[in-house]
């Protein structure tokens, strides 16, 4: 399309100019293989990265583990609104092919389609996995709103699902063939509404959240019910619309109310930008968050805003456990930065998913391969022991994390009820 556009002269200037400046073209991935290409340099030292750590890399549509191997299908948004979501949880999972390979485990063919982050792209992405690739299971999506639609299609065609990170708790709902290995929203909501009370002896609280997002709708409305059965009122509930950058009426809203804690349920391209403008408004207590927060560009944006922030997660970074350690290690040579959440809890999934295929005579019957998902018990993985319970959701424990100028540092740990 350039070259009908450009005089020859310009384009041989702009290609020349690209790789100039290092933005060559990436290669593609092929079959059998774990391509990928860098995007940016190696961090610097001191920022908790290994000196010499390679420089990050991007993951890319494409099939990754053995070409011969049993087909298992991935879709995750790779490119979009909320990207770094499904990128740490590919790198996870392609990380997690060689070392299930390594330790004889079942042969996977893994092939990773990207939705785009737009619930809208999942039908298509999933037909094709499911028609076309002819899969066996199915590991996705991160985002509940996304899994919402992926998981009546996987139902319908009796293809096992295995949502990674979508807390709401309909996702599983949706049939006996899907699951997820990660918490579900009303023991997150209450993991935040307990923290709030118990660390702050908050008795007030005001809740501001996104209301096209179904991950967020659903959070304030369990932190609510946990807040308010604890004995908490809520002063304010505050949702935004969907592309909002400016929550200057919300929060002041807010601040007219004067609230103990302000929780925040939303993903982590506005928390940054909504505890900026809390504290440009004075608004100093506590802000809370769940999950979705988990990414760096929370403090890139907020910058020292961030500092009295709290948020629930599914691993601890710096828990000094030797599988979380040797996990965080293995990621971090083989990306050039430590993995967030999303990366623990695919790598869980897909490990989950392995071994769930080796314990059966055959790894392509999809009935026995559900049965023996769902008698998973006593998982050993890095965000905890993993139990699946009878409504196919995973039995495990949340922990909580601090934002200190920018660095997650683990609080407390909130043990699992024993019925979510």
């Amino acid at each position: 399309m350039i070259a009908r556009l450009l005089p020859a002269v310009a384009v041989i200037a702009l290609i020349a100019a690209l790789i100039a400046s290092g933005c060559a073209p990436p290669p593609k991935p092929t079959a059998g293989g774990s391509t990928t290409v860098s995007t940016s340099s190696a961090p610097a030292d001191g920022d908790g990265t290994p000196s010499g750590a390679p420089a990050a890399k991007t993951a890319e549509e494409g099939t990754y583990g053995d070409k011969d191997g049993i087909p298992v299908g991935a879709y995750f948004g790779l490119t979009g609104a909320d990207a770094s979501f499904g990128q740490e949880s590919v790198k996870a999972m392609m990380m997690a092919l060689d070392e299930i390979k390594a330790s004889g485990g079942p042969s996977i063919k893994l092939i990773v389609h990207d939705d785009r982050c737009n619930a809208a792209d999942v039908p298509a992405v999933l037909n094709k996995l499911i028609k076309e690739d002819k899969v066996v299971a199915v590991v996705g999506e991160v985002a509940s709103t996304r899994s919402l639609q992926g998981a009546p299609i996987c139902q319908a065609e009796k293809v096992p699902m295995i949502s990674p990170s979508s807390t709401n708790p309909a996702v599983t709902e949706k049939g006996d063939y899907i699951f997820r290995t990660c918490f579900i929203d009303p023991y997150q909501g209450y993991v935040m509404a307990r923290f709030a009370i118990d660390r702050f002896t908050a008795k007030t609280a005001a809740i501001l959240y996104p209301q096209a997002n179904d991950y967020s709708v659903g959070l304030a409305k369990f932190f609510k019910e946990a807040f308010e059965k604890a004995g908490g009122q809520i002063t304010a509930e505050e949702a935004y619309g969907k592309d909002q950058k400016d929550f200057s009426a919300e929060l002041d809203h807010v601040a007219s109310t004067n609230p103990d804690v302000l929780f925040v349920p939303c993903y982590y391209q506005d928390a940054g930008t909504i505890a900026k403008q809390a504290r440009e408004r004075d608004l100093s207590m506590p802000i809370l968050g769940g999950d979705g927060w988990d990414s760096d560009t929370v403090y890139e944006v907020g910058g020292d805003a961030t500092n009295n922030c709290f948020f629930s997660n599914h691993y601890a970074k710096d828990d000094k456990s030797e599988v979380v350690q040797g996990f965080v290690k293995r990621f971090t040579e083989r990306w050039g930065a430590a993995p967030t959440a999303m990366a623990a809890t695919a790598y869980d999934a897909i490990r989950i998913l392995a071994d769930a295929m080796g314990s059966i005579p055959d790894a392509t019957d999809r009935a026995a391969l559900r049965d023996a998902i769902g008698k998973t018990k006593d998982f050993k993985g890095v965000t905890g022991t993993i139990t699946i319970n009878a409504q196919r959701n995973a039995v495990k424990d949340a922990v909580v994390l601090e934002l200190k100028e920018g660095v997650q540092t683990y609080v407390t740990t909130i043990p699992a009820p024993d019925k979510q």
